[in-house]
């Protein structure tokens, strides 16, 4: 039989997170240590079994260390959905996402139809409120705006309003749209609305652990015009854990305030 591989920090570290270690960083940072590949384990996730692997697709096997089993974070991150970055300047491992972080609506992945939301930079357009913005996307009917999210991101933080001669109520609401959502994605996640008299709205979505999402904008009564607008102070984040949203929470949770 054959004896089991040592394994070194140095090859955990390899698998972790792909990244290349100069020999003073390794002089001083890495410690050499005695450990196992434990090819006994197996591993039962959300009820069905699961095989980690690398991002070549090769399967991992368990590190047995002192007592315990140690499997590469990046696999077992993905495999739960939450975001996982490794940044070489700092040699941190950010798990669930890079806090206060925050990612413009308008250098996000998008999908318009170009015909019930158009991208507007004409300054026309883009006083909204008597306040002057450097685009917008117009909504003056309906419809849809698809954003590729790769389960980076906890909240969507928009920033919406309608505009005149709008008169009626706008519901701006959140879907998933994922190849992978089947029939949940008909199913509406979360519904906030923006009157013609609060001016630019902040409207806060719960994104995390989603791939792609979809804001469906109308009004709740079918009104055929509606001229809303979302406004390019309008971001993906994950949360600021210090802040309060308009009802009291922190995080992630759902409000509408005012943009001042």
């Amino acid at each position: 039989m054959k004896k089991k591989k040592l394994a070194t920090a140095a090859i955990l570290a390899a698998t972790v997170i792909a990244s290349s270690f100069g020999s003073a960083y390794a002089a001083v940072n890495l410690e050499p240590i005695n450990a196992f590949f434990n090819r006994g384990v197996t591993f039962v996730l959300k009820g069905e079994l699961w095989q980690p692997k690398d991002e070549d697709g090769k399967p991992l096997t368990a590190i047995h260390y002192e007592g315990s089993n140690y499997l590469p974070v990046r696999a077992l991150a993905e495999a739960l959905k939450i975001p996982i970055e490794f940044d070489a300047d700092t040699q941190k491992i950010y798990i669930g996402g890079r806090p206060g972080a925050q990612t413009p609506l308008f250098a996000m992945p998008m999908e318009i139809d170009d015909i019930y939301v158009l991208a507007s930079r004409d300054p026309a357009e883009t006083m909204v409120h008597k306040k002057q913005f450097q685009e917008v996307l117009k909504i003056d009917q309906y419809g849809d705006i698809v954003f590729t999210t790769d389960r980076k991101y906890k909240r969507l933080v928009l920033d919406a309003a309608v505009v005149s001669p709008g008169e009626h109520t706008v519901d701006f609401s959140l879907f998933n749209a994922s190849d992978k959502a089947g029939n949940t994605s008909q199913t509406t996640l979360q519904k906030l609305s923006v009157l013609p008299e609060d001016g630019v709205k902040r409207l806060i979505f719960n994104v995390e652990g989603l791939e792609k999402i979809k804001i469906h904008v109308q009004s709740p009564n079918l009104n055929p015009y509606i001229y809303a607008r979302i406004v390019d102070t309008s971001f993906f984040d994950n949360g600021d854990p210090s802040a309060k949203d308009a009802s009291g929470s922190s995080g992630t949770g759902s409000s509408g305030v005012p943009v001042k």
